[in-house]
């Protein structure tokens, strides 16, 4: 049975997602083929069966660290033992800030609830290139 990750994409013409067999990724690396661009870009490395030897994913945002791009790809590969579709989560590039005091003595806002000034935001995968 396939088991496929898939990809959502952002601003890519007629493509919501893209998705990868499993069975074909050798290894994910952090950054393109040249070793650059590390914490916007993730390469996977396909075996000998693939029809392309590699796939190289753009995020729209820089992820805080290499590693936080990279994880998001790995956890999805390993989430997906014996299902079928596992999708990548991208990473968070920007926290989530609360206001401070919390916005009331109590640490809450109106309600009971947290006011949050700067909403989290994450990145978007905005290419895939078939090399």
């Amino acid at each position: 049975m396939a088991q496929f990750l898939k990809i959502p994409l952002t601003g890519v013409s007629n493509t919501p997602y893209q998705l990868v067999s499993i069975a074909n990724i050798v290894t994910a690396v952090a950054g393109d083929n040249a070793g650059a661009n590390v914490t916007t870009t993730v390469t996977l490395r396909c075996n000998a069966a693939a029809a392309f030897d590699s796939i190289t994913i753009t995020a729209s945002g820089a992820a805080a660290t290499a590693g936080d791009l990279l994880k998001a790809f790995n956890d999805a590969i390993i989430a997906n033992p014996g299902g079928f579709v596992s999708t990548v989560v991208p990473p968070l590039t920007t926290a989530q800030v609360p206001a401070a005091g919390g916005g009331g003595a109590d640490g809450k806002g109106q309600g009971g609830r947290t006011v949050i000034t700067t909403p989290a935001a994450f990145a978007t995968f905005t290419g895939v290139a078939l090399n």
